[in-house]
């Protein structure tokens, strides 16, 4: 998938669309899972990140549509979902991409700020 085909996928106005659109539009580096390999089953993945979305609150990380996402899946049940991820360095953030089985529309998307992982490095 090219960078702009990306871009227009997030083109909803949701804080996390508008946040991971913003960085890929200043070059995040991005990945769309190809395949068999990045399709998951709805349900499986709104179980892994409820659990997901437990453990970040806890140790107070900061993200953006997660509560709308696991939603999102748990309702979508059996259906497939292409997996991809945008990775941006400065500020480190980390976004999760679910999309429909052909990549023809973003069905949600997870935003997790990395900055926790830099101050477990250095203690």
């Amino acid at each position: 998938m090219e960078r702009d085909e990306l871009i227009s996928l997030l083109a909803g106005e949701s804080t996390v669309n508008k946040a991971c659109r913003a960085d890929l539009e200043r070059g995040a580096s991005y990945r769309i899972w190809d395949g068999d390999d990045g399709l998951v089953p709805a349900n499986n993945l709104a179980s892994t990140y409820r659990a997901r979305e437990a453990i970040t609150r806890d140790r107070g990380v900061a993200t953006i549509g997660f509560a709308a996402a696991v939603e999102t899946l748990h309702a979508l049940g059996e259906q497939p979902v292409l997996l991809g991820a945008v990775t941006q360095l400065d500020p480190p953030y980390c976004f999760q991409l679910f999309l429909t089985a052909d990549a023809a529309s973003l069905l949600a998307c997870i935003g997790v700020d990395q900055k926790h992982k830099a101050r477990g490095q250095s203690s």
